[in-house]
């Protein structure tokens, strides 16, 4: 902010009695990242001057502190989640569907973390990945962060605002793997059949003429030619 340390508190008071006043309106706790700030700063400085120039005018642990006592003193419960994944929740369920920033896309997931409302990724993504039970959904969403990295398709938070439906698969798809059977090259593929759910019109005898034809497996169909 470059404000005055005096200045820089007010601003923070100011902010932190409009989220009592809301959380008193709507009868509701307010929910925040339980943030490691060593951490926070070390995330920051990394990403270059901006950011710098973004720690060194903002008080993190400040804030929280005034927010803290503010809220204790009105009755206020002060919820704090775990801070796993929440921008990255926020970007590809939240931004794009109803036209949010960032932050504000991060906040939603934020709040449905204190809410004890499970994240799963959405069919769109999860349509082409191996999917195993017993997972902890955070695991899948790791996985989505780093197919994401890998793709190099992704290089800003913008990018997530036009990716659609079917662009995830060119994303988080696995290519094809080329193996060799009696000394010719043979293709195998993964396909899921939550992309035969997601269009029941399709026959399903054709659907499984097509898997036999092309020699790919399904996870939990067998079939053989």
């Amino acid at each position: 902010m470059g404000l005055p340390k005096g200045q820089q508190n007010a601003q923070i008071i100011r902010a932190c009695l409009q989220l009592a006043q809301l959380a008193i309106t709507f009868a509701c706790p307010v929910v925040c990242e339980e943030l490691d700030f060593s951490k926070k700063k070390e995330e920051l400085r990394e990403r270059g001057r901006k950011y710098s120039r973004m720690l060194s005018g903002w008080a993190y642990s400040q804030f929280y502190k005034l927010l803290g006592s503010i809220l204790s003193n009105r009755g206020i419960y002060l919820m704090t989640v775990a801070p796993a994944y929440t921008s990255l929740i926020g970007l590809v369920k939240y931004a794009r569907q109803y036209g949010l920033a960032s932050d504000e896309a991060a906040a939603i997931a934020v709040a449905r973390r204190g809410m004890r409302l499970t994240e799963k990724l959405p069919s769109a993504i999860t349509a082409y990945l191996d999917m195993k039970s017993g997972k902890h959904v955070w695991h899948w969403w790791s996985e989505l962060n780093n197919l994401i990295k890998k793709s190099g398709k992704i290089s800003s938070r913008h990018s997530y605002y036009s990716i659609t439906v079917s662009n995830w698969e060119s994303i988080v798809k696995p290519p094809a793997e080329v193996t060799k059977t009696g000394g010719k090259r043979k293709r195998s593929v993964m396909i899921s059949l939550d992309i035969y759910r997601r269009v029941p019109s399709i026959d399903f005898y054709r659907f499984l003429e097509a898997v036999i034809k092309l020699n790919v497996t399904v996870p939990g169909l067998n079939c053989a030619a």
